[in-house]
């Protein structure tokens, strides 16, 4: 009979051993194989064996594989979480089923004053489900511009130019600009003096767009297009080119393609000019002394 009890006590005290050290393997074990098949994955897409890819379409797929691994490796963990949880009650005679309707009854008050939080993970969901964005896009969500380091269902995490990060919820996101999706857009607007050739101003840009786009192949998609005259202002005459680039590069391209537009004007003897006002002094019996050109 003391055996017999002796077993029972011993088997109560086994039993939650047991169900931890389950769970702990268990999470070692799927966390460890999701990170491997997604990594495995990503190998294929970087290597080309999922077919042939762009170098931006690869880059896309290897950003949305990043971001389902860590949304799945999180859904796993907190699933063998509840698991072993609800287990380990089991194992100490403790009546799982009253715990059930009451998580049940208090999930709806919970529900009702954490509308936010569900909010929260409803749009988190849509956004994995309609694949807004990745991790490694540049996002604007509200007032806040920056890179994704970091998504899941609840929060939106953010590094912006200054290195700050930023955190926000997905229910606070309605309106999304997402500079990084399909592709991006130099646009270049410059302004030349109104006594330009304007014919060779356009020239010298067609050119510079054609050397930029034989230079850098891997990050202009289209053919760059001067579109001519933008607009007459008050003291020049404005220009624009766009150079439609693969997803990110429009940033780089954009400083390139000025920067050796302003050397290719310099070269031609073509001015960017700037504002200036002419300035008359007169003398207090109204007499003019002399008149210059400053600059305003």
């Amino acid at each position: 009979m003391e055996w017999e009890f002796a077993q029972i006590n011993l088997g109560k005290l086994v039993m939650p051993i047991l169900v931890i050290l389950g769970w702990y393997i268990a999470d070692r074990i799927v966390v460890n194989l999701t990170r491997k098949l997604f990594e495995k994955g990503i190998s294929r897409v970087e290597n080309g064996q999922t077919g042939h890819l762009e170098g931006h379409e690869r880059s896309y797929r290897i950003k949305r594989l990043e971001t389902l691994k860590g949304l799945v490796t999180d859904l796993l963990r907190w699933g063998l979480g509840a698991v072993a949880f609800l287990t380990l009650l089991s194992t100490i005679n403790v009546n799982i089923m009253p715990i059930l309707t009451g998580l049940g009854i208090a999930g709806l008050a919970i529900s009702l004053a954490a509308q936010n939080i569900i909010r929260d993970f409803m749009n988190g969901i849509f956004v994995v489900v309609e694949d807004h964005y990745a991790v490694g896009d540049v996002v604007k969500i509200g007032e806040y511009f920056g890179v994704v380091e970091y998504f899941t269902l609840r929060t939106t995490h953010l590094s912006d130019l200054d290195g700050n990060y930023i955190i926000i919820p997905n229910s606070r996101i309605t309106e999304l600009v997402n500079a990084t999706k399909y592709w991006s857009q130099a646009q270049v607007v410059v302004g030349v003096s109104y006594d330009t050739d304007i014919r060779k101003a356009l020239g010298i840009m067609e050119r510079v767009g054609r050397d930029i786009r034989k230079d850098f192949p891997d990050k202009v998609r289209d053919e760059p297009q001067v579109q001519g005259i933008l607009s007459f202002d008050a003291s020049s005459i404005s220009l624009r080119a766009l150079i439609r680039t693969f997803p990110g590069e429009h940033w780089f391209i954009g400083r390139e393609y000025r920067l050796r537009l302003k050397e290719a004007f310099d070269a031609e003897g073509i001015t960017i000019p700037f504002p200036q006002m002419d300035v008359w002094i007169r003398s207090p019996e109204g007499f003019r002394i002399t008149g210059q050109k400053t600059s305003a």
